[in-house]
Order: C-alpha cells, then sequence, then structure tokens
C-alpha cells in the first residue's frame, strides 16, 4: 500500500502575503487576519480588507513586513523590485571550456529531459543562459535565471527578502 502526502498550505495570522483577488488585481504586504467575532478570515493592508472570498489565489509563504515599511515604497526609485520597466538581461555562452560545470549541468538536465547528451550539448552550447541582473545599493549586484522571473518567488541572496514581483 502507498501512501500519497498532501500538502495544504496554512494561512499564518499577523504574516504578510501576496494575494490575486478574483477582479485580476495583485496587492503585496497584506496581513492575513482570522476574526475571532465573525469566524471569517480576511486580509488588510493599511485601510483596505480583502475579504477571503474575493481572494483567488495567495502565496504559499507568508513573511514578516518589516516595522518601517512604507506603504508608497513604490515610489522609491532605488527599490529593489522586478518590474517590466527595468530588465537587465546578459547572454552567458557555455562552453566545456568557458565554464564546464555550468555546461555539465545544462546539459545533465537537457538530457534528464530526454535529450541525447550529443543534442544536448549542441544545444547548450548554442542557446546562451540567460541571466538578469540585480544590483541592491550597499550590499552588492547578483544576477538570476531569466526564465525563473515571473514564475516563481525571488529571493534577495543578501538578505533574505522575497523581491517583489511588479510586472503586469
Amino acid at each position: 500500500m502507498s501512501h500519497k502526502l498532501i500538502v495544504i498550505p496554512v494561512l499564518q495570522e499577523g504574516m504578510a502575503y501576496t494575494i490575486i483577488l478574483k477582479d485580476g488585481r495583485k496587492v503585496r504586504n497584506v496581513i492575513y487576519y482570522a476574526c475571532v467575532a465573525s469566524g471569517k478570515p480576511y486580509f488588510g493592508k493599511g485601510n483596505e480588507v480583502y475579504p477571503a472570498e474575493e481572494v483567488q489565489s495567495h502565496s504559499l509563504i507568508g513573511h514578516n513586513v518589516p516595522d518601517n515599511y512604507d506603504e508608497d515604497d513604490t515610489l522609491d526609485p532605488d527599490r529593489l523590485a522586478i518590474m517590466d520597466e527595468v530588465c537587465e538581461v546578459i547572454d552567458v555562452i557555455t562552453t566545456p571550456d568557458t565554464y564546464p560545470e555550468l555546461f555539465r549541468r545544462r546539459v545533465k538536465c537537457l538530457m534528464i529531459s530526454g535529450l541525447p547528451q550529443a543534442e544536448a550539448e549542441k544545444v547548450v552550447v548554442s542557446a546562451p543562459l540567460k541571466l538578469e541582473l540585480f544590483y541592491d545599493i550597499g550590499r552588492g549586484s547578483f544576477a538570476i535565471d531569466a526564465e525563473a522571473i515571473g514564475n516563481t518567488p525571488l529571493y534577495n541572496p543578501y538578505t533574505g527578502k522575497e523581491i517583489p514581483d511588479e510586472t503586469e
């Protein structure tokens, strides 16, 4: 007999989440509350309240909102965020000579997907790895595989904090 593990995400009261409302709006850093009086859960941010039944989906992992969080931090041009207006991508050519370990790992990934080794090697040499560049002022630069952008929550390697995704 095999057992299947079922994981159900549990929202934690007082933690912040990113929610997507049924009308398509995306709201970041909303706090989850479980109202004892009404028995109905909701999200809140500033003066806004978002009943749970209006939420289509939410991030799986909650986070603390810093004490000095500014609701209007989107006005800060130096904030670190994923934005449509700012996208700096570099192409990195990987060959057995230039970046041998990166080359080996990319080839192995394609082989796991079903390509023969020779074909996987041709693809890796001819298709540059696209890396999006970021710079956290006061800390330093880092790059993230461009394919990951918009597909999963991303984190600043210097702070461990989620990088807000402000793309449309």
